[in-house]
This record gives structure tokens, C-alpha cells and sequence, in this order.
């Protein structure tokens, strides 16, 4: 509650005194009033000042984390071998320097520099190393800062300076459209490999779990088969699980068909961008090879879908051949989330394209650790190989997508296949029928 005003202490005495009385008295009380608000304001103590809030500073020994990071895994004998590096940065060595040495000569970010303070900040190995840990185990942004000396901020600015410089300069090897020549290679190993021509891959959705979707997004991110938001993936890979389309962000109300339907991979046939790579089946030919898919799938000229059910020998031995070969997109979807948890964990990013580009950066480090392993179908790159083909005019577009979605061209595709994969299935002798029938019994 505040002192009394001087204009209070006059109207008191008006109400309660005769107003006739002189003007001297009147501005006596006046006075007094005024000496006594005067008295109050002095003795009433002043208000206390503001405290001021400073950051709490840490003194990281930046330099010493480097020399036993260095040490452990750099040096000319390291504390920990060729394994241990490879279960930890899920690469090897090899191809770790190859992407520090590519982002420090790209980007200032991972060059060491000069703080304000004079002090000499991280290096290149240090903030790489940052962001391969995250990306490896899933784990919180503070997890670095017992072992890299690394604060929370400077970890989450390192991961998306990883994530953007990772795409920027892989992403158009490693995340290209098959070429003509990667074509006829991928139909040679499914042949071998799946006994069917004309195989690009297999296609498949993969739901991700959004942590912290803002909630007026919730609704259009959450499906009834999910435990909250999710963001949908589409990818398809082929038998060395190489990640040959990617497609991510669109939301998780979708299901498999409206997210093909929004990808650029039906853009691409329709826009006729994608080379033909023509093969053979049952004395036909075809211009475009296919895709193997599920049943939600819609009937198009290029996804082959199994039987829902078999009246015959042929229909059974293409189901279970179908079946077995569309596996490729799951064992990598599976390979995906084992080698980087931060994909399998819910995510806990706010913005879509940091975790587009998050995402994106996993599949392309893991076509790189493919290629660097030597399990690539297509492991020599050609850059001029990647042609770009002129966009198809208007009239060509509706020609082009009334070809996609022809339902004929899918069942005279799915019946030659079906007589093709019969006609060059492995025969068994009677020797492999008796042994059978010995290991049942």
C-alpha cells in the first residue's frame, strides 16, 4: 500500500474543517501536509537493484580432448584398432578422412579458427567426429562434452553444419537416379541373384516418429497405426541395399499410394527424365524395368505385386519368388536404423528441413559405406554418365502417364515374368527330394 498524497491530507481537512476558515490556515496544513509526504519518501528504504544475470562460463580444455582423441583412434599406433573404430564411426578410417578433409576444404565451419577470446577452437577431426557419435548412437546433444569437451549448442550447430555439407557434396553421386549402364548391372545381379529380368528394386514406406511436431501439426501427422506424428519415407533398394530413390518429409497421415503418388519417382516417368533400360521376358520386350512392391501398391507398368492367391504351380514358385526378393528394401531399412540410431530413436528436431536433411545424410553416408566396403553393384561412378534428358511436352506427359498406369501393360508384365522365372528356375534332382524328406522325418 502506498504513503498518502498531499491532495488526500486537503480533502480530509475540508470534509471535516469549516471551508470559511482563513487562507493562512489553510495553507499552513498545506505546508504540513507537504513536510510530512517529504518525511515518509526519506525514510522509506530505496528499492533494491536488479541483480545481473551472468552465463556461467566452463573452461574446456579443447586442446587436451583433441591430443587424446588423437591418440585413441589417429595415431600411428592407436589405442584402439581398425574394429573398434569401425563399430564406434560406423565407417572406416579411410573413408572418415576422405569426408573431414572434403568439409574442411568446403566449408569454414569446420576449419579451426580463433575464438574471441584468443583461444584456438575445434578442429575438423573434433566436430566430424561430434556429429558421426550423434548420428551413430541416437544419443542427446550434451553427450560430447565429457570426452570431446564440446557444449550442447556447439554439437547441435556442428550436426547441421554435418548433415547440409554431407548433401551438398555427396548428394548428387550418391543419391542419383540409376543410369543407363547402373541399369543394365542391376539387371544382371537380380537375374542372378532373384532369377527375374528387368528388376530396378524394391519399393517400400517407412514411417518416423516426430517427438517434437508442434501441435497444430499433429493432426495431419499422425495415422491411426502410429503411436503419434510420424514423417513417411520412401526408398527403393536394390540387392546390395543401395539406396537408388529417397523421398521423406511428406506427412504421416499418408499412405504408401499418396506418398508415390507426391514423389518425384513417378514425376520422373512422367516427365520422361528417367532412362529407358529395356529387357527381355518371355519373348517380349519392355522400355522401363520395374520395382518390386506390397499389395497396397496400385496395378502400374512399373511395380509387380505378388498373387493374393495361387492356382497353380507357376503362380506359387512367383509369389514365393516375388516375396523373397522385395525383402532388399526391408533388410536396408533395417540396416538403416541398426548403424544410425538417430533415425530409429523418435526424432526431437522442431524443423522439417533439418531433419530432411538429417535423414538424408544417413542414407547417403550409408551408400558411401556400401561403395567404400566393396559391396556395390555399381561401384565405378562415371559423372558423365548422369545426362540430363529434356523435359517431355505436354502431349507427351499424358501419353507417358496413361503408360504408367496402364493396367494391361502390369498383367501381360506380371504373366511373363511369371512364365519366365518358371522356364528358368533351378531344376532339383531326386537326390534333393529324398534328402528333404530325410530332414523332416
Amino acid at each position: 500500500m502506498g504513503s498518502p498524497s498531499e491532495e488526500s491530507f486537503t480533502e480530509i481537512y475540508r470534509r471535516y474543517f469549516s471551508p470559511d476558515e482563513d487562507a493562512a490556515e489553510e495553507e499552513a496544513v498545506t505546508s504540513a501536509c507537504t513536510f510530512v509526504l517529504q518525511t515518509f519518501a526519506h525514510i522509506r528504504p530505496p528499492p533494491p537493484p536488479r541483480p545481473i544475470l551472468r552465463r556461467t562460463y566452463i573452461l574446456r580444455d579443447r586442446e587436451a580432448a583433441n591430443e587424446r582423441l588423437m591418440k585413441d583412434y589417429f595415431d600411428a599406433a592407436p589405442v584402439h584398432g581398425p574394429n573398434v573404430f569401425r563399430r564406434r564411426f560406423r565407417m572406416s578410417q579411410r573413408l572418415f578422412l576422405r569426408i573431414n578433409n572434403d568439409l574442411e576444404n568446403t566449408y569454414d565451419f569446420f576449419k579451426q579458427r580463433m575464438d574471441a577470446r584468443g583461444y584456438l577452437g575445434f578442429t575438423s577431426i573434433q566436430k566430424v567426429t561430434s556429429a558421426l557419435r550423434v548420428l551413430a548412437y541416437g544419443n542427446t546433444y550434451d553427450i560430447n562434452d565429457e570426452y570431446l569437451k564440446m557444449a550442447e549448442k556447439t554439437t547441435r550447430d556442428t550436426l547441421e553444419h554435418f548433415c547440409y555439407g554431407i548433401c551438398q557434396l555427396y548428394g548428387k553421386r550418391y543419391l542419383r537416379n540409376p543410369t543407363w549402364n547402373d541399369l543394365q548391372k542391376i539387371y544382371e545381379v537380380h537375374l542372378e541373384k532373384h532369377g527375374i529380368p528387368g528388376m530396378i528394386g524394391s519399393l517400400d514406406c517407412r514411417q518416423w516418429r516426430w517427438y517434437n511436431c508442434p501441435t497444430a501439426w499433429r493432426g495431419q501427422h499422425t495415422r491411426g497405426d502410429q503411436k503419434g506424428p510420424t514423417l513417411v519415407l520412401q526408398g527403393v533398394a536394390s540387392y546390395d541395399l543401395w539406396v537408388w530413390s529417397a523421398f521423406f518429409g511428406v506427412a504421416g497421415c499418408f499412405n504408401d499410394i499418396n506418398t508415390l503418388e507426391a514423389s518425384p519417382l513417378i514425376e520422373g516417368y512422367i516427365s520422361g527424365t528417367i532412362p529407358k533400360a529395356g529387357f527381355h521376358a518371355n519373348g517380349n520386350d519392355y522400355e522401363y524395368g520395374y520395382y518390386l512392391g506390397d499389395g497396397i501398391y496400385p496395378e502400374y507398368s512399373i511395380i509387380v505385386k505378388t498373387f493374393s492367391e495361387t492356382f497353380d504351380e507357376k503362380r506359387k514358385y512367383f509369389k514365393k519368388l516375388q516375396e523373397s526378393s522385395r525383402k532388399d528394401i526391408e533388410r536396408c531399412f533395417g540396416v538403416l536404423q541398426q548403424r544410425w540410431h538417430f533415425i530409429r530413436n523418435p526424432c526431437r528436431m522442431w524443423h522439417k528441413d533439418k531433419i530432411r536433411m538429417a535423414m538424408y545424410a544417413c542414407i547417403i553416408l550409408h551408400n558411401m559405406i556400401i561403395e567404400d566396403d566393396g559391396k556395390a553393384i555399381c561401384q565405378n561412378y562415371i559423372p558423365e554418365d548422369l545426362v540430363e534428358l529434356p523435359q517431355a511436352t505436354t502431349e507427351e506427359r499424358l501419353a507417358n502417364a496413361q503408360l504408367l498406369r496402364s493396367r494391361e501393360i502390369h498383367n501381360t508384365l506380371k504373366a511373363d515374368l511369371v512364365e519366365h522365372a518358371w522356364a528358368i528356375r533351378p531344376i532339383r534332382s531326386n537326390n534333393d527330394h529324398d534328402e528333404d524328406s530325410e530332414e523332416e522325418v
